[in-house]
């Protein structure tokens, strides 16, 4: 299979092509340039915000890994023009080169003015906390339509706390470790049907916050559990504790 990973130089778009370069014929992309990873596929740089750039990149990959975009909190012109409107970019070239499978970067964010101590699943009301995510609200969105439209499938990630281990008590219930991240994009990649499914990017299949034992039907268990760490954050301070899923994202712009 031939796979654009968007978004590549980032944090978990390098670690997951270092670990999957292997397995699929890669093209790479990001805005900055990085030598690094032209040792891992065919790497072009890009500014996605360009769409004659991001139509070029999508001609002849079978999927497309989409983790580009501002990673948190921005002014709304930078999230539009890097978050929306790149989004778009990709989905349109999706349709117009053919390409039937994605795996969407979308954020616990999405929903993050739901409330904790719920457990949510995949069919939870937008609730997004910044304009961060309302892009990727708006991007799960997007996907839905070009499915209804032109049966390009998506897997939306609504990743939680992405680290190399939990550093706080709120961890416990949004944190994916880094091979955990990058088994959940393989299972999405190599599903046989995932339509417009939402899977919630944790390290459990079901906890205080998150239900996500969908992603179990496509072949996800989860090698790490926060609660592993537990003893290790009981003692450190709480801060910005907040009684919704987006935690201190919700306290922006107040």
């Amino acid at each position: 299979m031939k796979v654009l990973v968007t978004g590549a130089a980032g944090h978990i778009g390098k670690n997951l092509v270092k670990a999957i370069h292997q397995k699929y014929d890669l093209v790479l992309t990001d805005i900055k340039q990085d030598e690094e990873l032209k040792q891992f596929g065919h790497y072009q740089q890009a500014d996605l915000a360009v769409p004659e750039q991001v139509d070029e990149l999508v001609k002849n990959v079978d999927a497309i890994v989409h983790l580009g975009g501002i990673a948190t909190e921005s002014t709304y012109e930078l999230i539009n023009k890097n978050n929306f409107n790149t989004t778009y970019y990709v989905y349109e070239a999706a349709r117009k080169h053919g390409i039937k499978r994605i795996v969407f970067a979308s954020s616990n964010h999405a929903v993050g003015f739901q409330p904790i101590n719920q457990s949510i699943g995949a069919d939870a009301l937008h609730m997004p906390d910044t304009y961060y995510g309302a892009s990727k609200a708006f991007g799960e969105n997007l996907a839905n339509m070009y499915y209804q439209k032109h049966a390009i499938e998506t897997a939306s990630l609504r990743i939680g706390s992405y680290l190399e281990k939990p550093t706080e008590h709120r961890n416990l219930n949004t944190w994916i470790s880094v091979r955990d991240m990058n088994q959940l994009i393989v299972c999405c990649l190599e599903a046989n049907q995932i339509s417009t499914n939402v899977y919630y990017g944790v390290s459990s299949l079901h906890n205080d916050y998150f239900d996500n034992r969908d992603a179990a039907l496509i072949g996800y268990e989860p090698l790490d559990n926060p609660e592993d760490f537990r003893d290790e954050i009981e003692n450190v301070k709480l801060e910005n504790v907040t009684d919704y899923i987006g935690g201190p994202f919700t306290n922006f712009g107040r």
